[in-house]
Parts: C-alpha cells; structure tokens; sequence
C-alpha cells in the first residue's frame, strides 16, 4: 500500500500529481488566523523541478486547498533542499479589493448575510458562505475599505463570529469546534507539557466612554442584570435614584483578586463607534467579560492515539478539552484549543494543541492592523498637514447644501433667526453673546460661537501654522504652538512630555504597543516584561524575563551584595548571607576547578587536569548515599593509602563467597575421610594371630601374622 501524501495542482486547480517526495509535512491552524502548510522536498526531484510552482496549490487529507506562495532553498553539503509555505486559499480573498461602489459609510440594523453577499459579489461568485448561527443585527461603519479579507475581518469583529473554512465556502458559526470529552492525561497521552497563567491583563472594574466621550452614566439602572446592580450597590455613589452615576461596571471576581492595596485592577474601552449608552453598555460588559479572569495557556505535545486505535478522539480547532496533570497545576483544567500544529502524514510525530481561555492573537495579525492604522493615518496627514482631499467630498457637500439652501429671517427674543424653509428644524440662531447652529429648533447646539470660544462637533479642514491649541489650565494642559506638542504642564522646557518641530519626544511614560523599526534604545532604566531588539544600550535593564541566544557582558549577579551568585570573566562565585565565598567554578589550568569554602577560607576543591580528576578538602572527605550504594567502577588503586574500618560482607566481593564455600566442602570431605579412615588405635589376637587396626568409626585392617614373629602391641 502506497504511503499517503498530498496531491499537487497548478495555478488553475488541474492536478498535477503527487508529491512522492515530500516530508516533514506540517499544518497549522489557529482560530480565525493562521491555516498555513509547509514541507521539504529535495531540489533534485522531480516534485521540485516539475510540479512545484508559485501560486501553485497543494491538497492535504482533509481536502483542503493550499497556495504555494514560497520556495525557501538550502545548502548542506551536497545536499540541496526547498521549505515550501502554502496558506490556505480562504487568503485568496486578501488579492480581491472590495470595490468603492459596495463600500459602506454608516448603516444600521443590518443582517450579516448582507455584507457576506457584497464579499461573494466582489469575488466573482468565488467565495461562498455559509451562515450557521443566528447573528443580531449590527450597525455597520466605514466598512470595505481595504481588500475582502479586511472586510471578512470587520464582520468576524462586529458580529463576533469564528471561521470555518472549506476550501471556496466559508462556514460562519458563534463558535467552531465541539465538546466530545476529548482529554489530555498523564500518562495516557501527554508527552510532554508547558502551562502559562498571566494576571497581566486582569481586570476587575471597566471603565468606558463612546463618541465624543459621553458615558452611560445618568441611564436607568434597569438595563442592568441584577447581578450587576448588587456588585454596584456594594459601592456607595454609585446608583443615584436609580440612575448610574459611575461609568464602570464590577467584575463578580473582584473581590476574589482584591488585596489591601489594589481593591480594584481598572481597565477603559473607548468606542468611538457607539453613540447610545445602551450599545456601550453591552460592549462594557463584553470587554469585562472577556479580561475578568486570568490568561490561561498550555502547550502540549500529545500521543496522537488515534492514528494506531480508530476509537481514540481526534482533536480538533476549537474543540474543549480537559487537561490532567496534578504536578503541572493542571487539576480538570478546562479549555478550548485556539492553536493546532499537525503532522498530518507521520506516524512518529504527534500533534501539538495550544489550549487557552481566550483566542490569542497572532502577531501578523497585529502587525497587519497597526500598519493598517498606520497607512490610514499616513493618508491623513502630510508634512503635518491635513490633506484637504481626504475632506474633498465632504467641503463639496457644504458648498452644495449652502448653495441649495432657502432660508426664511425671523426675529424673536434671541435675536436674528434664519430658518431652513424645508425644515424648520435647521436653524442659524444670532444672539447677543454669540452664533447657535443647530437641527433641533434650537433646544441644543450643534455648533456655537461665543466670546469664549468655539464649540462644535467636527472642524474639518486645515488648521494653518499660526494656531495655539490649548487643551486644559493650569499644568494640567495639552499645548499645541510654535514649539511643538507638550502636556503635564504650562512651560514648553519642563513639561514632562514634548515633542519639539524635529520629531524629537521627550516623555516620562510612555506604552508603546506594536513595532518599533530600524532604531536604537539608549537609556538609563528599561522596565518591560519582554523586549526584543537587536541593539539596546543603557544603565540598567529592569523587567521580568531576559530571553535571548547570547548574553555577553563583565558582570552578571543575582543581587549587589549578601546572598548572591556571581559570574565573570573570571568564573562563577556563590556567596552566603554575610558576603563571603560559598563556592567558586573557574578555570584551573587547561581545565576546570570547582572551590568549596568557609566563609571565604578554602575548605575543599574539585578540579581536573591531564593527571585526572581530583577531590581533596582540608578535612575529611565523605562519599555518601543516603538512598542508595556508593558505586566504584574500573580500577582502583590504593597503592598509597592507609585504609580503616574496612567492612566487607563476603557476598559483596565477586566469586569469593563460592571459593569459602567450595573450600569448607573440601574441607569437611578431608575431615570426614580422616574421621573414617586414620588409624587410632591397634589389638593383636595372639590365638588366631590377627592384628586389628582401628580408625574413630571402624575397622580399617586386620593383618595376620604368621607364627615365628613377634609383634609389639
């Protein structure tokens, strides 16, 4: 039976053949992210020269389709190899760009199947989907502006949904992956295992704010779930006469996580999107939901039983699985697989789930929004400017609406009001202390002018290089002029953060999320729990984990002084509490010496040069095994020592318990025929002339003697 592997298509979907030669073949897949495919072939085969080709496809055995999309090649020797990468053809969907005519501005209540037609209308019909849960309805913003895979995102983002893809036909589902009692279990078919819980994103209390930084606060405590309510309560202030007088909502865990300096771990949203308190709210609870509980993730290499016995679950993205390893903490830890690296096509290597409690983002992912964002900005602003065609459409809307307008003038107790003629409701009102434009008759104003200053919802246009922008008083103020940007105080030279007209940033604290490219670090106190950088220079580097493939320094110590461990160029040094030396490892000769001291006198060594291995100590020296023997191997020699107390039980000393017993034998053989045998005594029968010779036991001989001889008794 021919062994299984992956059928080969060209460009256009028509088979090629099989790839006969192709190993190390691995797929991974990550929930609503990565589902890529790579394997090695050798470049001298006929799989590489013939049926491997960019945008090619691959076909694994699930049925899936895999572009070709790299050919990675390598020298070892004479050896000469290809790493290909494939990801599956749902990313087709990233060369198709949504079209400006189906891009959305804003919309409400819409239903998902109707973005998920514009997708399938953009592709030609190529891509399919399959809606299998029931979504509410969504209100839709600034959606299809990039390609079709960004606008598949947008609706995974909105309608929080997960991705099943089957080749052209998308699956939609609330949540992929079932519950079918699938564990993971030591000694069954855990190989080996790796458990992260992080508290770095706990949060307990959520604050939030929508459009223009309204809140939910003043809305009718009502809307909120009784559970809700009571964690409210529990805090004074919090519902006023049944009203909310706080933007923030408690997690049920809070009190579990508080401690006598942190009652609460705070986290915000901002959702610029949401302009009813009741859609905030929903999206609060959300959030709290989703960072309420600690981050769990584990990393197991498991026993694929289901390749060799057809009754063994197989796992599967988004499955729930159980978790048991009591040593690694893992007691009945219940989570879903968010990660699945397989080996589809070897017997002899295993699959290797990550299971967490939430969906990790990958961080192309990231990166692919943070330059999204990037570009949007880019297309904003230049040489710090606001470019006026971004705004293009909206100035030629004002000059259309003002050309078009038919304005009635009334007068009233306010002043001079010009009325819209088709609605009434548009009003330009011109009072006294200022200028009110609003669409309600004037109950509230979307734009006023007055001799304080300027109020309005939007200002679109460009702002010219004479403007101050202040934000704020006092020290508490956000400044805009001919220095630059500074804020956290009134002075340009002192406020704790400015940015200068050279792009130069001073700041006391700063977070930075994302990617920093093609720069250096220079600084005097570095604090983060992971920095990965190919050059950082400073006084001190402070954070939680330093991992990288080489550390070179003069000096690295676990504390200044006390109880500490040591290296340099010298060797290792461990001290005690009081300062002095523990044990010393470092060079001796060519090779190492190992130093045990007293409170830094020498009191004993292990080292090795040419001669060998040597222990010595200024004492004694003592071998012990508390558990088990001291062993001795090959040949000892004892040429010049003094040996005491020497104790050998006769069994420990090989063959020589079988010599004692073979020599005791002998020994009770020759006493035994001495005991029958030897003569001890002797009578003489003169009648019958007969002398009897006697051993112990009986008679040995009787020897007659003939009549003329004499015989002395």
């Amino acid at each position: 039976m021919p062994t299984p592997t992956m059928q080969v298509f060209d460009k256009n979907m028509r088979r090629v053949g099989t790839l006969v030669d192709s190993y190390d073949i691995q797929r991974r897949r990550r929930i609503n992210s990565d589902y890529e495919l790579t394997f090695m072939v050798p470049m001298t085969s006929e799989d590489y020269r013939e049926k491997i080709a960019i945008k090619g496809h691959v076909r694994d055995e699930r049925g899936q389709f895999y572009v070709i999309q790299s050919r990675s090649r390598s020298r070892e020797g004479k050896k000469l190899t290809a790493n290909i990468y494939c990801n599956h053809v749902l990313f087709k969907l990233n060369d198709y760009k949504f079209p400006y005519a189906s891009y959305i501005a804003e919309a409400y209540g819409i239903h998902i199947n109707q973005l998920t037609d514009l997708i399938t209308a953009a592709t030609g019909g190529r891509f399919k989907f399959v809606i299998h849960d029931t979504f509410d309805l969504h209100d839709v913003k600034d959606f299809g502006r990039g390609t079709c895979l960004e606008a598949l995102n947008k609706i995974i983002q909105m309608y929080e949904c997960e991705v099943e893809p089957d080749n052209f036909t998308i699956n939609l589902r609330k949540k992929i992956g079932t519950d079918s009692g699938l564990q993971y279990r030591l000694k069954k078919n855990i190989v080996s295992s790796s458990f992260k819980d992080k508290g770095e994103s706990l949060v307990t209390r959520m604050f939030a704010q929508m459009k223009d930084g309204r809140t939910f606060i003043g809305m009718d405590a009502s809307k909120l779930t009784e559970e809700e309510q009571s964690l409210l309560s529990d805090v004074p202030g919090t519902i006023v006469n049944g009203k909310l007088a706080v933007n923030y909502l408690i997690s049920p865990y809070a009190q579990y996580w508080a401690s006598d300096s942190v009652p609460f771990y705070d986290g915000e949203i901002i959702e610029q999107d949401i302009e009813e308190p009741e859609e905030l709210l929903k999206a609060t609870r959300k959030a709290l939901r989703e960072q309420e509980n600690v981050t769990l993730e584990v990393t197991v290499s498991t026993a694929d039983l289901f390749k060799i016995d057809n009754t063994e679950p197989e796992p599967h993205l988004g499955d729930t699985v159980m978790c048991i390893d009591p040593a690694m903490d893992m007691n009945k830890l219940k989570a879903r697989i968010t990660e699945l690296t397989e080996y589809p096509y070897s017997r002899d290597k295993h699959s290797e789930p990550t299971i967490s409690n939430v969906n990790l983002r990958d961080y192309a992912d990231i990166i692919s929004d943070l330059k999204r964002n990037k570009n949007i900005i880019n297309n904003l602003f230049s040489n710090g400017k606001i470019r006026t065609e971004v705004f293009e459409s909206f100035a030629k809307q004002a000059v259309i609406d003002i050309d078009n307008s038919k304005t009635e003038i009334k007068y009233d107790q306010r002043g001079i009001v010009l009325q819209d003629q088709t609605n009434a409701l548009n009003q330009v009102i011109m009072t006294s202390n200022g200028v009110v434009l609003t669409t309600d008759g004037g109950k509230t104003a979307r734009t006023a002018i007055t001799a304080r200053g300027v109020v309005a919802e939007q200002i679109v246009g460009q702002l010219g290089n004479f403007v101050s922008l202040v934000i704020g008083s006092g020290n508490n103020v956000t400044k805009i002029n001919t220095n630059g940007i500074s804020a956290g105080n009134d002075d340009y030279t002192i406020a704790p953060f400015r940015v200068d007209m050279q792009g130069n940033v001073v700041a006391r604290s700063i977070k930075l999320t994302g990617q920093i490219d093609n720069s250096e670090m220079n600084a005097s106190d570095i604090r983060a729990s992971t920095v990965n950088a190919s050059t950082i220079r400073g006084s001190k580097l402070i954070g939680n984990e330093i991992e990288g493939g080489i550390i070179t320094g003069a000096l690295f110590r676990t504390a200044k002084e006390g109880r500490r461990i040591e290296i340099n160029s010298n060797g290792l040094t461990a001290y005690n509490s009081s300062g002095g030396e523990a044990i010393s490892l470092g060079q001796y000769a060519n090779g190492a010496a190992l130093l045990f001291m007293d409170n830094g006198s020498p009191r004993g060594s292990i080292f090795g040069d040419s001669d060998g291995f040597h222990v010595g100590n200024m004492g004694g020296v003592y071998i012990k095994s508390t558990d088990d023997m001291v062993y001795f191997q090959n040949e000892i020699n004892f040429t010049d020592a003094t040996v005491s107390g020497l104790k050998l039980g006769v069994e420990n000393i090989e063959n020589l318990g079988d010599t004692i017993r073979e020599l005791r034998n002998e020994t009770a053989t020759l006493r035994g025929d001495m005991y029958d045998d030897v003569i001890v005594n002797a009578t003489f029968d003169p009648s019958s002339r007969n002398l009897k010779l006697f051993s112990r036991t009986r008679t040995v001989a009787t020897v007659k003697i003939p009549a003329g001889t004499s015989a002395t008794t």
